[in-house]
């Protein structure tokens, strides 16, 4: 049946009207909802009046000061919406039990509603960084999303706080976490809620979409079921992890996202497909901050290596309605501009940018001169916020100023230092609140007896109509990704676009031809049955609409036991998430083995070292009570005299070797000195064979987890080598491996897992 086509700013433009008649009495007070990291206008602004021009952080009666909660410090950027605020913050922080939650609070009191709570696993981020993205929150529903720094993705009601659905970024689609800790925001459009990560998940061919190679990728997610409908991406081989927002626009009458990626471009793509729109070459490492969308015109920034000449740092004025590569057609370009980590903004018709050291700079947005220069502090992170004529912002090392645009440039109406505070997160406003994170607490600012007010939101930007590109030109389905097990079912939902990614028509079965290739069967109406055999599998789904094919990816695995033993074949399973890239095979002593080798090339760097240090998964996230086991050998660099580590995986906890540090460690967060582990000496010897075993009970509301390590010439001991109980515990995911072979090469082999008697 057919669609009517909605305006892509609807979401934010269009519902944010429904805010005015929220059942909140808050909202009904007047102002705004501030439901998403950038704000209801996508550009860190706000239509809200009458905003104060100073406060007290000491508090006391005319201090404007509402109130003060420490729970809430951190480095996320609060929401609002419908008269509650939510945050992602630290839980239980320095203790054995630490993890993440996200908490909703009454926006006008401070007062706790509800709190989510979950383990952070996986990951290599420190303490300090966790809490590192925003929530997103749905006007239309009142829903509220959030990603954990370990690939832990939500849905969320926002009035209980239950869960909706909930994905595992990392063990699903192979989500890369690092110790730097940058982790995107997802964002709301329309039925959709988009994230975006470093992914390396599996398949190495073009009919799987290269996606066991590493690259920035976008995923989005039917927000009310969680259901994959693509997985699209930009540049192989991307320089970092990144957190830039995307911001929605129309641009050239198309809808548009526009963000920083991985790979150091600017990129444009079609919101309900991930189709590219265009590209432009911005930096030689990843780019962190977000672009400003006026119109069609976008406004970025960085400081980074440039593209060309030797200088760091740039800021550059595009014509976003343009399409392809769009090198060499700058309107203007500022070279050594360092503004990587603060978003510009636009105040009135004056470009606002704060560079990483702190220093402010006003340019004209016509010819890219700059009008106005002023020191602030010495170090910035969180983006401006433009409100009531004001501009308010905090320097990372707590300098809080007030400001406002001047004849001479910038006039100062406060500056005050917050002591022993950091501030990462940046300021918003709703509802005649002005809301500050900081390290140690969340403050809101407002005049304890003012009637919110704000101006009017701007109608919202229009595309071109569907009826002046009618013609199909992309077949979508839905599930893009699917796990099953032998024997299991999978249906699917199918949508023709046109070349402007907007929707036509959602495909009846009927109107819609089939096939598998691989293993499994699919029906006429698109119900795909697994193989009945107990292989690791793969399959292709192939749906043509007229002269259109479009896809879908199957992974079927068997239940337990599973073993291997890489003598049947010439790679390893397909299955793996984040393993034909990292692993090859090689024959050893007559046998063949998994090597995970010290150099990945790629077309940027033939002795790239990136994803050396990683982990991958081979089944299901709710897989619980089994025990994972494998052979392994670690090398030594003739060069640096350091040897490998490699570790098992089993529930979202890791038992590895860590050669540097002659040790065998069981835990699930790598550099939490504080959070549940279990260790002893072990100095392993290079080129020797080692046994290791991890086992993991379910045991009520803890886990119990064992260690067995030993030469794998000699019998397997009675006793366990290491053991941990854990109070907070992971009680089921995906197995797996972890590996670190930057200095010398790892060797694995006769893999077995097994469900625990």
């Amino acid at each position: 049946m057919s669609r009517p086509q909605v305006s892509c700013l609807s979401m934010f433009l269009g519902t944010a009207l429904l805010l005015f008649c929220s059942d909140s009495s808050l909202a009904k007070q007047g102002g705004v909802d501030w439901t998403s990291q950038r704000g209801p206008l996508q550009n860190h602004s706000s239509p809200e009046r009458d905003l104060v021009d100073s406060w007290d952080p000491k508090g006391g009666p005319g201090s404007n000061l509402l109130w003060k909660n420490a729970e809430l410090g951190g480095r996320s950027t609060p929401i609002v919406m419908r008269g509650r605020l939510y945050t992602i913050v630290r839980d239980k922080p320095s203790t054995p039990d630490e993890g993440s939650k996200v908490v909703c609070v009454d926006a006008a009191t401070g007062e706790k509603i509800w709190e989510h709570r979950f383990n952070v696993y996986l990951t290599d981020v420190p303490d300090t960084r966790v809490g590192w993205s925003t929530c997103v929150g749905d006007p239309e529903t009142g829903r509220v999303y959030a990603l954990c720094v370990s690939g832990y993705f939500c849905c969320l009601e926002g009035d209980t706080g239950s869960v909706v659905w909930e994905r595992s970024l990392h063990e699903e689609f192979g989500l890369l976490s690092t110790y730097g800790g940058r982790t995107n925001s997802p964002l709301i459009f329309e039925d959709q809620v988009l994230i975006s990560a470093v992914v390396i998940g599996w398949g190495d061919a073009p009919q799987w979409g290269f996606l066991a190679k590493p690259a920035h990728r976008f995923l989005s997610f039917d927000k009310a079921t969680g259901s994959l409908r693509w997985l699209k991406g930009t540049g192989i081989s991307p320089y970092d992890t990144t957190y830039s927002m995307p911001t929605i626009a129309v641009l050239g009458g198309q809808a548009a996202m526009v963000f920083g990626s991985g790979d150091g471009n600017l990129w444009a793509l079609q919101p309900r497909t991930g189709e590219g729109i265009w590209n432009y070459p911005f930096s030689r490492r990843g780019i962190n901050t977000d672009p400003l969308v006026v119109g069609n015109v976008v406004y970025a920034s960085q400081s980074e290596e440039n593209i060309v000449g030797n200088t760091m740092g740039s800021l550059v004025k595009l014509d976003g309605s343009l399409t392809g590569d769009l090198t060499g057609s700058e309107k203007w370009q500022q070279f050594e501009v360092m503004a990587g980590k603060s978003s510009p903004i636009m105040v009135g018709d004056q470009l606002w940018v704060v560079d990483d050291g702190a220093k402010l700079s006003v340019f004209n947005t016509e010819t890219g001169k700059q009008l106005a220069k002023k020191a602030l502090g010495t170090v910035m992170r969180s983006t401006p916020l433009y409100a009531d004529g004001k501009v308010y912002l905090c320097t990372n090392n707590g300098i809080w100023y007030v400001l406002q645009p001047s004849e001479s440039g910038v006039k100062v109406l406060q500056k005050l230092r917050l002591k022993s505070e950091a501030s990462d997160g940046s300021p918003i406003v709703a509802h005649g609140r002005i809301y500050l994170p900081l390290s140690g607490a969340l403050y809101c600012i407002g005049k304890p007896d003012q009637t919110p007010s704000s101006d009017p939101l701007p109608e919202p930007v229009q595309e071109a109509p569907v009826s002046e590109d009618p013609q199909p030109a992309l077949v979508q389905v839905e599930p893009y990704d699917a796990l099953l097990s032998p024997g299991q079912q999978q249906g699917y939902q199918v949508r023709l676009y046109n070349s402007h990614g907007q929707l036509l028509e959602e495909v009846a079965a009927k109107d819609a031809k089939f096939r598998v290739e691989g293993p499994g069967s699919v029906s006429a109406d698109g119900v795909y049955t697994a193989s009945s055999d107990n292989g690791h599998e793969t399959a292709l789904i192939v749906c043509t609409v007229g002269a259109l094919e479009g896809t879908a990816r199957v992974r079927i695995v068997p239940p337990l036991p599973w073993k291997f033993d890489f003598n049947s074949g010439e790679k390893v399973p397909l299955t793996w998430v984040g393993g034909r890239v990292r692993y090859v095979i090689r024959e050893q002593a007559g046998e063949k083995v998994a090597v995970k080798p010290s150099v990945l090339p790629t077309p940027k760097d033939p002795n790239n070292k990136l994803g050396t240090r990683s982990q991958m998964w081979m089944g299901s996230t709710d897989m619980a009570n089994y025990t994972i086991q494998a052979d392994f050998s670690l090398s030594k660099s003739p060069e640096s005299g350091k040897m490998s580590d490699f570790g098992l995986i089993n529930s979202r906890y890791t038992m590895a070797v860590r050669s540097s540090n002659r040790e065998l460690r069981i835990y699930s967060w790598s550099p939490h000195d504080y959070r549940t582990y279990a260790s002893v000496e072990f100095d392993p010897e290079p080129g020797r064979w080692y046994t290791m075993k991890l086992r993991v009970e379910p045991a009520g509301d803890k886990a119990l987890v064992f260690g067995k390590l030993w030469p794998r010439e000699q019998s397997e001991p009675d006793d366990w080598t290491v053991e941990m109980t854990d109070a907070s515990p992971n009680l089921f995911g995906s197995p797996g491996f972890y590996g670190n072979s930057q200095e010398a090469e790892i060797s694995i082999d006769n893999v077995s897992v097994l469900a625990n008697e």
